[in-house]
């Protein structure tokens, strides 16, 4: 997330600056002291009065405050970090999740905030995702679409594996971890949507990316199921039997 937001940023700078080594070098800079800024003021603000804002705002009177106002720093959060900290929103939202996760809210905003979420926020994404994608611009793409999946799923499983190996996992263990992780979900969306807003990549690769997220979360519970041991179901007459025999004692007792 934090690369897909500086990148941008630093690609913006490279294409601008070409020729001017000192001037690249300062806009990199200055791109990564912004960055480090909106982290450090957006962890430290948060950490010290979210609690106490968040306690006051649901004293307020009125109907749902304290979703209200979840939603409202969440995108504030996404606005400073893209116009202030010079990376992707998403970032911003994430932060603004883990600091009201360390508050006394948390479970209270689990609650409201999923039905909200799978209702509106999620339908609206994937909605606005596949208007954007057009299948007929990859037909002419075959072998970058094969190349770019091939390199998807191997590098899970490998990088994955191969760091869960190093871990101390065994052989199957770490098998297990590369294929859990070849999926790629929304926040894969996420970056290749904001690629293709910022120029980074046309809506041919656009749209590859989108398949190659499609086909890598389909494939990904089909590999599970041959990658982990099938566990036989327990009879249901032991169970019964069982606890039958814990009721029997029970009762002998005095």
């Amino acid at each position: 997330w934090v690369g897909s937001g500086g990148g941008a940023h630093a690609a913006g700078a490279a294409a601008g600056s070409a020729g001017a080594p000192a001037g690249l070098g300062a806009t990199i800079a200055w791109v990564c002291l912004r960055m480090t800024l909106f982290f450090a003021l957006g962890w430290l603000l948060g950490r010290r009065f979210l609690e106490r804002i968040t306690a006051a705002v649901g004293r307020l009177g009125v109907s749902e405050p304290v979703m209200a106002f979840v939603v409202v720093v969440a995108f504030l959060y996404a606005w400073a970090a893209e116009y202030l900290g010079g990376v992707a929103a998403i970032t911003g939202s994430y932060m603004a999740g883990v600091l009201f996760a360390q508050t006394s809210f948390k479970e209270r905003i689990d609650r409201g905030i999923h039905p909200l979420t799978y209702s509106f926020f999620v339908p609206v994404f994937f909605i606005n995702i596949g208007l954007r994608a057009d299948i007929k611009q990859i037909t002419h793409m075959a072998g970058m679409t094969l190349f770019i999946l091939v390199v998807a799923v191997l590098g899970k499983v490998i990088g994955c594996g191969v760091l869960a190996r190093i871990s101390g996992f065994s052989y199957r263990e770490a098998l297990r971890v590369g294929v859990g992780m070849i999926s790629r979900g929304e926040v894969g969306l996420i970056i290749a949507g904001y690629g293709l807003a910022h120029g980074i990549i046309g809506g041919d690769l656009f749209s590859v990316m989108v398949l190659m997220v499609l086909i890598t979360t389909m494939i990904t519970p089909v590999w599970l199921r041959f990658v982990f041991p099938r566990v036989e179901e327990e009879k249901g007459a032991a169970v019964f039997e069982s606890v039958a025999h814990l009721e029997g004692r029970e009762d002998r007792e005095p």
